[in-house]
């Protein structure tokens, strides 16, 4: 990954990368625990929004089982871990914890170590001010708009997910259908199609309290290198923008990295993914 880091082990102390951007990157981490949030009534989703912790579990892909916003007290650490634990091996899939700079307690990582996960990466938190923008035209044959007709997907693969042939990939479908249609002045999804209507990009644009999100963005393979990503995600920011908003925010992979910088993004801070596959040991450390 660009600009990655492989996570360190803990020691009894916290290792995180520091921010780089401290106000921008609370604003990463709160529109993240807002995105979880937004989650709860999706069919096939169970959501808890608790003080010190948000936490779901999806029918989706395994990065949806997943915790956010960890600011756990040292004297409950342990019985708050277990009992979300335990409720990620009843589902009997693999989950995982995003530990963002301002998680508790200090040893957090710790803790999670001796539950089995290990931290898989740090993930670069990117955010964007919407004042000004670079100009990004759209290449040649390549329009932008909103996905209102997901019946598209039955003739084309997914520019993200791919052919919608599996449970895990409908569901991922039927979440953002579901997702755009409930809160249709708070999500969008978008696309981008080439001549004859056939979708090359996509992705999902959330507009949270603190920032605009993107989510779930991505282009068919055979497609990239020609700026279609970059194109996709100027129109989004641009969206985000004329609905009164000042920053955006994403968590980058390491192939969308110089396409966000293009865009306009910055990294701001660093996440790291604490990840365990398998529960089918007892999960006491």
């Amino acid at each position: 990954m660009t600009g990655s880091l492989r996570c360190p082990g803990g020691g009894g102390r916290s290792l995180r990368p520091p921010s780089l951007d401290s106000a921008l990157g609370h604003r990463v981490e709160r529109h993240q625990e807002e995105w979880f949030a937004i989650h709860a009534g999706v069919p096939g989703a169970v959501v808890h929004r608790d003080r010190d912790i948000t936490w779901k579990i999806e029918s989706g892909s395994v990065w949806s089982n997943a915790a956010t916003a960890l600011r756990l007290e040292p004297n409950n650490v342990e019985r708050r871990l277990d009992g979300v634990i335990s409720e990620f091996a009843a589902h009997g899939r693999g989950a995982g914890f995003w530990v963002d700079l301002d998680a508790t307690p200090i040893d957090l990582e710790d803790h999670l170590k001796k539950r089995g996960f290990r931290c898989r990466k740090h993930f670069p938190g990117m955010a964007c001010e919407l004042a000004v923008l670079p100009e990004i035209r759209n290449p040649a044959g390549i329009s932008v708009r909103r996905t209102v007709d997901y019946s598209i997907y039955k003739l084309h693969p997914h520019p993200v997910w791919g052919w919608i042939t599996t449970p895990i990939r409908r569901y991922q479908l039927s979440r953002v259908n579901h997702l755009s249609t409930t809160h249709p002045d708070r999500i969008f999804d978008f696309v981008a199609v080439a001549d004859g209507g056939r979708p090359v990009g996509g992705c999902t644009l959330f507009l949270g309290a603190w920032a605009a999100g993107i989510h779930d963005a991505g282009v068919v393979e055979e497609e990239r290198g020609k700026g279609i990503g970059s194109a996709l995600i100027a129109h989004v920011l641009r969206f985000a923008r004329d609905h009164g908003h000042k920053y955006a925010t994403l968590l980058s992979s390491g192939m969308g990295f110089s396409i966000y910088q293009r865009a306009g993004f910055r990294e701001a801070c660093r996440i790291g993914y604490w990840y365990r596959a398998s529960f089918q040991a007892p999960d006491k450390p």
